[in-house]
Order: structure tokens, then C-alpha cells, then sequence
């Protein structure tokens, strides 16, 4: 796609919420697109990121990671536009492993959304839903969905799902393909080709291979699920790169429990152990004959490479479908072990590119919705501030009194979600999650155990 300066002169600031500080390959991929979408209609747009942490991930192509009570200091000059997205950020729990914390005032993920929904609500600032999904959702916290999210100049959702759960709520929403199709437009092709060439090198990767992934939700259908891809892999005579992409979900456990199982069936395979940042996956991706995988980023973007992807999610999961069923490829995704084999093999045999016409189509609205969102930024954002907009959205300052009102009700409802969460689990999750090694071996515990137990579907 050829560079599209819809706006001229003027300098417009873009807040961009969302878990961009977790090692989470999806979550490092969102930001650089945005940036590369906007930066192409609006010629001096600046794009600034907000996470509940500051953390940096280790994954990220980018620097840094403001918080939501930065908002008053780093905006102090104009009015900026609101973003929040992409990924399942609709939602009102609070992940331990990801956000380990002890005080726990609010769920994080309301500092993705709802919070951020408030504050622009209360600075009057433009605010644009970018293909967000559905998480577990509090029935309690509908009344406030209802009434920040109507206020949404454009409001994009990734998956009929969460359109239809908004559409309970009263707000009006629209779905938008999840924006990491439009991976490949990153880089040029001969940079990627470099990318690629230096990876190969570090990791003496095979010249054709299945990339391969999955995360410990599997529990004891882990091993199952390692044996089919091997033995579908022995049969096809290629070799395997176990490739993590969910850093946070622990894959690099997940991927050395399968790579036993690769090895007692003869196959070849390579494991990367380093951290990948998010354009050195995508590169290991763009060169897979295949891949295999839970991940739902995994594999949209290898499909966004045009090449074969199955997907593999326990019933219960029904994001990976939900999503992929824009691009007209929720047949991708199995189920059942036992069908890993055959489609695999199916892939190998009669390589072809899946879904070409829902990828060209989720393109084109992807064009429609960046077209709407710059002109929303531009024609509603950047004007010059008299004074400096005050805003700790922790404590409630700087809000116009309705919506403060509103926070200190959220307040209420998040204590009592905290009350919920035994203080020993908070201190545990903090000890273990801020140490990788304990992490690790946290993880590998718990599955053995899981695998003993001889659960099912997780």
C-alpha cells in the first residue's frame, strides 16, 4: 500500500491504550501498525502509549510506556485523541500472572478501557475503539460501558461476539478485522528478507519448516496435542521451529515439554530460546511452510503472509473462531487432537493461500476504518490548551464532577472485586510473576500436576 497523507500541516498527539507493557507478541504487534496507519494520513502525528504498568517489554519494537496518571504531564499543550486498542480489553478481571499486584485498586483492565473512556469524556477528547474484544465481563460495569462507550466517535470491534454484547448495552458498534493482517506493510520486503536472513543464521534454522507453538492453558492435552503435530510432521519429512510467542503465558515451558516428544519421534526440531522482539516473529512466521498453534496472533499473521495456518483452541475458547470468522477462517481452528494429523497433512500436501478473498476484503475495511479514525483525530484533536489539563485518574482529580462521580462507583465495585482475591494469591502471584526462573518453575509444577490429575479440556 502506497503512503496516503490524507492531512497536511498540524501536529496531532494520539493516546494509544492497551497491554503494550506484556511480553505478548499480539499486544507489541498493535502499536506499530497504528503508528504506521496514522502516520500515513496525518504527516506529523505523534503516538504515545499508556498501559496499567511502565514496564517495557522485552518484545516491543518501540520505547516507552506511559501510565494513565501520566495523562496531565504528557499532554500539556493540546488536546490529544483517544484510542483504546487493539485486543480483548472489554473486560473486568484482573489477570494475576500478567499484572501481579498486592493493593490491587483497580482490575487492570479497566485501565485499558473504562478509565480511559471517563478521562476523555471529561477532557471532551475525540475517541476512537480500534477492534477491541470481549473478556469476562462484570454485568455491574454495563452501566458504564453503556454510557462511555456511546460517547465513541468510532467504535470497532474485532468479532461478532463483542458486537453483539455491546449491542446489548446500547452502543452501536462496528466490526473491524483485527489490524495484524496488516503485518507484512511493516517492512519492506527486503528488509524482512534480511530480518530473515540473520535469523536463520543465529538460529540455524532448516530451509523449509512447520513453526510451531503452544501455551500451557492446554494442561494435559499438551502432550496430545505435541504427538499429533510430530507425527504429522515425521510423515511430511519436515523439521520443526518451536517458536514462543505468549512470553507472558510462559510458551518457552510449554515448547521444551514438546520438544521431547518431537525428539523420541525422530523429528528435527530447533528451539528458540531467546525473546524475540515482535518483527523477528513475524519474520520467523513469514518463512513457515505451516504453522500450528493456539496463538491467535500466531497465526493471523502467518495467514497475513498468505501462507497455511491450523489453529487449535479447547471448545470453551471461542476467540480464536470469533476472530478469524471475519477473515472467513474460522475453519482453521480444530478442536480435537485427532484432526491435527489430517489437516496438517492436507496444508503440506496442497499448499494454498487460505482465505485470499476475506484477506483482501479485511484490508480494504482496515483502510476504511484508519481513513475514519484520521479524520476524527484531525478534525477533533490538537487544539492548543489555555492551561495544562490536571488529571490523576487514580484519585479522581482533574475530572469533571458526573464522571468523578461515576469513578468513585467504580472504585466501590473494584473493592469489592478485590475482596474476592485472597491477599496470600495477590502476595504469592507477586513473589512468583517478578521472577522468571520462579515463574518458569511455578508452571512446570503446576502442569505436572495438572497432567497427573489427568484433566480434560482446561
Amino acid at each position: 500500500m502506497a503512503p496516503r497523507n490524507t492531512h497536511g500541516q498540524g501536529r496531532r498527539q494520539v493516546a494509544l491504550f492497551g497491554t503494550f507493557d506484556t511480553d505478548n507478541f499480539g499486544d507489541c504487534l498493535f502499536p506499530l501498525i497504528v503508528e504506521q496507519q496514522l502516520s500515513r494520513r496525518i504527516k506529523d502525528v505523534e503516538l504515545l502509549l499508556f498501559s496499567p504498568t511502565r514496564r517495557t517489554a522485552k518484545t516491543a519494537n518501540y520505547g516507552r510506556v506511559h501510565t494513565l496518571d501520566e495523562l496531565g504531564q504528557v499532554f500539556d499543550t493540546m488536546l490529544p485523541a483517544f484510542m483504546i486498542g487493539g485486543g480483548a480489553l472489554l473486560s473486568t478481571e484482573h489477570v494475576l500472572f500478567a499484572y501481579p499486584e498486592v493493593r490491587l485498586v483497580y482490575p487492570y483492565s479497566l485501565k485499558c478501557w473504562l478509565l480511559p473512556a471517563m478521562a476523555a469524556s471529561s477532557w471532551k477528547c475525540p475517541l476512537i475503539l480500534n477492534g477491541v474484544g470481549l473478556g469476562p465481563f462484570e454485568s455491574s460495569y454495563g452501566v458504564f460501558a453503556s454510557k462511555y462507550l456511546r460517547q465513541a466517535d468510532v467504535c470497532g470491534v474485532r468479532d461478532a461476539l463483542t458486537q453483539g454484547f455491546l449491542g446489548g448495552l446500547g452502543v452501536q458498534s462496528e466490526i473491524v478485522p483485527d489490524s495484524g493482517i496488516l503485518t507484512p506493510e511493516l517492512e519492506s520486503r527486503s528488509a524482512r528478507n534480511s530480518r530473515c536472513q540473520r535469523l536463520k543464521t543465529e538460529f540455524d534454522l532448516p530451509e523449509r519448516y512447520i513453526a510451531v507453538q503452544a501455551s500451557l492453558f492446554l494442561g494435559s492435552r499438551l502432550d496430545a496435542f505435541a504427538g499429533a503435530v510430530a507425527e504429522a510432521a515425521r510423515q511430511a519429512g519436515l523439521a520443526v521451529v518451536l517458536i514462543p510467542i505468549c512470553h507472558h503465558l510462559n510458551d518457552l515451558v510449554a515448547l521444551r515439554i514438546m520438544r521431547r516428544i518431537f525428539n523420541r519421534k525422530a523429528v528435527k526440531t530447533v528451539l528458540i530460546r531467546r525473546i524475540l522482539n515482535t518483527l523477528e516473529t513475524s519474520a520467523v512466521l513469514s518463512q513457515a511452510a505451516l504453522y500450528v498453534g493456539t496463538s491467535l496472533h500466531g497465526a493471523l499473521v502467518t495467514l497475513s503472509f498468505e501462507k497455511p495456518i491450523v489453529g487449535f483452541s479447547p471448545r470453551s475458547m471461542k476467540k480464536n473462531r470469533a476472530v478469524l470468522a471475519v477473515l472467513g477462517a474460522e475453519d482453521c481452528v480444530l478442536n480435537e487432537v485427532s484432526e491435527l494429523p489430517r489437516r496438517i497433512g492436507e496444508m503440506l500436501r496442497g499448499p494454498q493461500a487460505q482465505c485470499a478473498a476475506g484477506l483482501e476484503d479485511a484490508r480494504n475495511k482496515l483502510t476504511a476504518f484508519f481513513d475514519r479514525a484520521a479524520q476524527v483525530i484531525w478534525s477533533r484533536s490538537g487544539t492548543p490548551l489555555s492551561r495544562p489539563l490536571k488529571l490523576e485518574v487514580s484519585s479522581g482529580a482533574g475530572l469533571c464532577d458526573g464522571v468523578k462521580d461515576d469513578l468513585d462507583r467504580v472504585k466501590e465495585l473494584s473493592a469489592q472485586y478485590r475482596k474476592r482475591i485472597p491477599l496470600v494469591r495477590r502476595c504469592a502471584a507477586f513473589v512468583v510473576r517478578n521472577n522468571r526462573v520462579a515463574s518458569e518453575w511455578y508452571d512446570r509444577i503446576s502442569h505436572w500436576l495438572t497432567v497427573r490429575k489427568g484433566d480434560g479440556e482446561p
